[in-house]
């Protein structure tokens, strides 16, 4: 039954002929049987509609006690938001119907003579509300008058302390919920009151999406209190605050709404804590200014992380600020410059994302969350350095033992959208110290953004190791790289380029495995081969591509996906060379957006703990290929 129902909604809007409806019902004491029922409203208009009236709903049910203390369920007949609604039910042959009908029909219990035992729930949560429980006496007549049986407690809790989830409420006058008897005519007449509790027990309030600022209607036994206190609980169960909820006797009548404005005791904020859509968690400081936690959450969320109480989010332009599809125009990735201006059509899928923090006001961007399915999450959050505050987070996944290598290049961000780089935003290597700068300010993707590391082998910058531990790349050997959304670059005009990864040491003496990578290329100059070698170990077996459908922004053809494999194995079995063709395209237009992948499977055998892979883009007849590599998994076969 809608007994909050918001004023503004309803008012003008309602339909009041039901008021004057007046139908002739014979009423029947036992087989099918048709009630109308009609409730009595609270004494007050704050939570109503605009004539201060609460609605019956689509199937809400009542409890119709039968001669011999037995209950049925009557059912509403139709659709419900009106005042007064028909109830149906079958009183079984051999029973009249008894003198007695309880809203819900779930809070029944039994009835013995005039006793009725009744059940008050003791869990509520600010994200619905409770009707209370209501009785009418059922006499000579198919029209029956529900009372309520208790009252409620306006509760307008200020300053309430974010990290508690709920409220335990108890009170040295009585229980606040459990199990009450009593007889019907004093139900009636004053109501449930806490000394007709036959066993009890306080109340429970669940506090959905915490602020400063709570409201919650509680339904309470009808009495007056010397006390109400409350216990702030955290999600470890342990109390925040305890205090009462208010210094003065508090006087709750049958069916009326008591208001009790709350301020909360101060709490000092944790160091850090996450905020997960209104949920707020402390985080374990796992060394010296460096928290972390893992944490459960719906498919689709947010969450800010809050350091000594003040909300932050991830800076503009550092890093992903997200897991799953990002969407957020202020992430690197995509590039903001490219999502305002509507140009890329790819969908970008992260599983890890790194970056520095900002506060919510100086840059409103709080974390993002849009998985497949629910799940959970891993948060860092660094602040050795108070000024420039990093985060870490990633999906937590169950490792797969058969596993070898992989990199996905998720925390690859600032080196703009993979079109035309005029079009992109990027920043210079030399500047970085291991996470993305915090700023909007970044340069256009020009001269020394490209990278060597380890060595400084050609006119690209050299990363600092820093940069490179920080994103997990460090063990691995990078010739004139770039950063890109998702993915690493390699080459640029003349410029050969090539990347190299860690030797796989997870290998047991030698093994068989699948190797697959997810590449792409980029201009209309890359026609030269790449290489893909295994150094240190191992050979090609059989090799296969799949290729993207994808459509030419210059020439507006479309191309159906289309799939090929490879048989010639050159230097041993050590090293595949990927033609252009239709399988591995150039791109039409230097400005495609959204280029043709191909997805390479390659069986290998032979590889040893030293094995490393190698994807060499050398300078041929005409420019080095400049390729995009987006995924590189080893899997033991």
């Amino acid at each position: 039954m809608a007994l909050f129902a918001v004023a503004a909604v309803l008012a003008g809007c309602k339909d009041y002929s039901y008021e004057t409806w007046s139908p002739d019902e014979s009423f029947h004491r036992t087989g099918e049987v048709t009630l109308l029922a009609t409730f009595e409203n609270l004494e007050t208009k704050v939570y109503m509609d605009d004539k201060g009236h609460g609605v019956w709903e689509r199937e809400d049910k009542i409890a119709v006690a039968c001669s011999d203390g037995s209950f049925v369920e009557f059912v509403l007949d139709g659709t419900g938001d009106t005042k007064r609604a028909t109830f149906k039910g079958t009183i079984p042959s051999g029973k009249e119907i008894g003198g007695v009908a309880v809203y819900p029909a779930s809070a029944v219990v039994s009835l013995s003579g005039e006793d009725l035992t009744l059940k008050v729930p003791g869990k509520y949560d600010t994200s619905s509300g409770y009707t209370g429980i209501m009785i009418a006496a059922i006499k000579d007549s198919w029209q029956v008058d529900f009372k309520q049986a208790l009252g409620f407690l306006r509760l307008n809790m200020s300053n309430y302390p974010g990290e508690a989830e709920r409220v335990l409420l108890a009170s040295p006058d009585g229980a606040l919920s459990g199990t009450f008897k009593s007889k019907v005519s004093d139900m009636l007449e004053r109501g449930i009151r806490p000394s007709d509790a036959v066993d009890g027990s306080g109340a429970e309030l669940v506090v959905k999406s915490a602020g400063k600022s709570v409201l919650a209607f509680l339904p309470v036994p009808a009495s007056d209190y010397s006390a109400i206190n409350a216990s702030f609980i955290d999600a470890d169960g342990a109390v925040v605050i305890a205090q009462p909820l208010s210094d003065y006797a508090v006087g709750v009548s049958r069916a009326e709404l008591c208001a009790m404005n709350v301020v909360c005791s101060e709490v000092q904020a944790p160091p850090c804590r996450i905020n997960l859509d209104g949920r707020r968690v402390k985080m374990e400081e796992s060394v010296a200014n460096v928290y972390e936690g893992e944490f459960e959450i719906p498919a689709s969320t947010s969450f800010t992380i809050e350091l000594d109480g003040v909300p932050y989010g991830f800076a503009t332009g550092s890093g992903a600020g997200g897991l799953g599809i990002i969407s957020s125009k202020n992430s690197a990735l995509p590039v903001g410059a490219i999502k305002t201006a509507g140009k890329s059509k790819l969908t970008y899928y992260v599983k890890r994302a790194i970056g520095t923090m900002s506060p919510i006001e100086i840059a409103d961007n709080p974390f993002t969350v849009e998985l497949e399915s629910p799940g959970k999450i891993r948060v860092v959050a660094d602040v050795t350095d108070p000024s420039a505050p990093r985060y870490r987070i990633n999906v937590v996944r169950a490792e797969d033992p058969s596993v070898i290598f992989h990199e996905d290049f998720d925390l690859c961000t600032m080196g703009g959208d993979y079109i035309a780089p005029a079009a992109g935003i990027g920043s210079k290597v030399d500047v970085y110290d291991g996470y993305l700068p915090a700023s909007a300010s970044v340069t256009q993707n020009v001269g020394n953004f490209p990278f060597d590391y380890p060595d400084d082998t050609s006119s690209a910058a050299e990363a600092l190791p820093s940069y490179m531990q920080a994103y997990g790349l460090q063990d691995w050997v990078f010739t004139y790289a770039a950063e890109r959304p998702g993915a690493m670059q390699l080459c640029a005009g003349t410029i050969a380029g090539a990347m190299t990864t860690p030797a796989f040491s997870a290998v047991q003496g030698t093994a068989d495995a699948l190797i697959e990578i997810d590449i792409a290329r980029f201009s209309t100059t890359s026609t030269d081969p790449v290489y893909i070698k295994l150094l240190g170990g191992g050979s090609f077996k059989a090799a296969s591509i799949t290729r993207d459908a994808y459509v030419s922004a210059k020439t507006g053809s479309s191309f159906e996906e289309a799939s090929g494999s490879y048989s010639q194995f050159s230097d041993g079995g050590a090293t595949l060379a990927i033609p252009d063709n239709d399988l591995f395209p150039h791109s039409w237009d230097n400005a495609d957006v959204d280029k043709p992948v191909s997805h390479l499977r390659m069986d290998v055998s032979g590889i040893t703990p030293s094995t490393r892979l190698m994807i060499d883009c050398p300078k041929g007849e005409k420019n080095a290929p400049r390729i995009f590599v987006f995924d590189v998994k080893v899997t033991k076969k």
